[in-house]
């Protein structure tokens, strides 16, 4: 089987002139390998994994004004369910080791999302998402990924990265960005969405698209929960991400669902 590799590497600006904000991110790094020689290694998703939000930016619902909700504690343990447990908290105070990486990565070019074949999850949400694609594109709504797995390793460079971008400030990093062992993308059930509407961009822009909307009504259905919902900064320590979602099985999303209860409130429950 023929070797395919690929290396994109790109920086792109987007200005939103209406409200001063500006989005700074890098596009994919990746290589695509042979079938069944996967490392992950060389499959590492290297965007930085939050979009900067000026100070300006005006959301529908105020920002929690619980000082500091995005500091660390300094007693930080390790999760108490392993990393391959879909239903292990991973959070400011809980962190994964450095040396986790799920086993069964997968290429999602079978789901039938957008830019698929350049991104990996775990192999026991692949169904789920394909059915989460097809549905949505039944509905008229196309979805792509901007986001997947990404490691330990690569999760120390894209922190770096915002604290540099916000000045050095590790505050304006830890409000839109997650440490090390603290990122729900080394687990390999956490998945960045992005639509056409929007040219497949991450950030802010996939707020109030058709997809987004879509997600939120239905993403439950096949096992994927939003991650930081707006409103609710200083219970999840980051601030609101529309494109960021994470895969729980279908029977614990609908009982999140049902409960009323956030991820993380959900999952501290189970902990």
């Amino acid at each position: 089987m023929k070797e395919i590799l690929t290396t994109i590497f790109t920086t792109i600006l987007v200005f939103f002139t209406g409200n001063n904000q500006e989005i700074e991110y890098k596009q994919d790094e990746y290589i695509v390998v042979k079938q069944n020689e996967v490392k992950e290694e060389i499959i590492e998703d290297i965007k930085p994994e939050r979009t900067y939000i000026s100070t300006n930016t005006v959301l529908s619902t105020p920002l929690s004004s619980t000082s500091n909700y995005w500091s660390y504690p300094s007693d930080i343990k390790e999760t108490t369910r392993n990393g391959n447990d879909l239903l292990v908290l991973v959070n400011k105070s809980y962190k994964l080791p450095s040396t986790y990486a799920p086993s069964d990565l997968t290429n999602l070019s079978s789901t039938g999302i957008i830019n698929g074949s350049n991104y990996y999850l775990r192999s026991i949400l692949i169904n789920d998402l394909k059915s989460l694609v097809t549905d949505a594109k039944a509905d008229g709504i196309s979805l792509s990924v901007v986001s997947a797995y990404r490691s330990y390793s690569t999760q120390v460079s894209t922190y770096n990265y915002w604290v540099q971008y916000n000045g050095g400030s590790v505050d304006a990093a830890d409000k839109i960005s997650a440490r090390a062992g603290h990122s729900q993308h080394q687990l390999g059930t956490a998945i960045d969405f992005s639509s056409p509407e929007v040219n497949n961009q991450l950030g802010v822009l996939f707020n109030n698209t058709k997809a987004s909307a879509w997600l939120k009504e239905n993403s439950y259905k096949y096992g994927f929960v939003i991650s930081f919902p707006l409103g609710y900064e200083s219970t999840t320590g980051f601030n609101y991400e529309s494109w960021h979602y994470r895969y729980i099985g279908k029977a614990n999303a609908l009982e999140m669902k049902n409960s009323g209860m956030i991820l993380e409130i959900y999952l501290r429950s189970k902990n």
